[in-house]
């Protein structure tokens, strides 16, 4: 089975996840603007699984397609207020590099000479407090496109977790980085395959323990 898959067996998702829906639903008090900067070392696992792939990966900047497109949270002086999550988003891809991949970045949607384009749009990127955690999570549909055209869409969901150290709003911003950083081995392991013209899974979840298993 895929390290990565999320079953119906983890409860604890969801209770998060019903946690988090109400604490949105409270997010009247704007306050500050954090800074949406990706962090390639925001991680659980510093031990990065290469890949020897000559299949080069062209990113497309990431669509902001959430709901709440204003705010990732509330902290204890007001709501998260962010901007650009679509680079944050894009910034994070080009860091499938770390993984062995030749990446760049691309404006065009067709068909790539060679290897794989992925277009992604993000549905969900937020976070919650409870007690001294501070939790994300991120969720964001891929398009993979090859040289015969778009060659699969897969959907992917990942949260972080870290304790509040300080109760700065930058904190928060670093659990998404979590929850981004834990998602990203599943895209480079399915680009093994995607990258040969194969189909993958079309749902992939990724927590902390999926990521730290061996």
């Amino acid at each position: 089975m895929n390290k990565y898959v999320f079953t119906a067996r983890r409860p604890v998702a969801a209770l998060l996840f019903g946690i988090a829906s109400a604490a949105f639903a409270n997010t009247t008090d704007y306050g500050s603007k954090v800074d949406m900067k990706y962090d390639r070392s925001a991680r659980e696992n510093y031990a990065l699984q290469p890949y020897q792939s000559a299949c080069p990966v062209h990113i497309v900047l990431t669509e902001d397609a959430r709901q709440n497109k204003e705010t990732i949270g509330q902290s204890g002086s007001g709501a998260l207020l962010a901007d650009d999550v679509s680079r944050w988003v894009a910034d994070g891809f080009i860091a499938l590099k770390d993984y062995g991949y030749a990446v760049d970045e691309t404006n065009s949607l067709e068909p790539p000479a060679a290897g794989i384009t992925i277009r992604t749009s993000v549905t969900r990127a937020y976070t919650w407090h409870l007690s001294v955690k501070i939790f994300s999570m991120v969720a964001l549909k891929a398009q993979f496109i090859d040289r015969n055209g778009v060659l699969q869409e897969k959907y992917y969901r990942a949260h972080g977790d870290k304790s509040n150290m300080w109760g700065a709003d930058s904190e928060y911003v670093t659990t998404l980085n979590y929850g981004l950083n834990n998602l990203l081995p599943a895209v480079a392991r399915d680009l093994q395959s995607l990258c040969k013209g194969q189909k993958v899974e079309s749902y992939t979840y990724s927590g902390p323990e999926e990521v730290t298993k061996k």
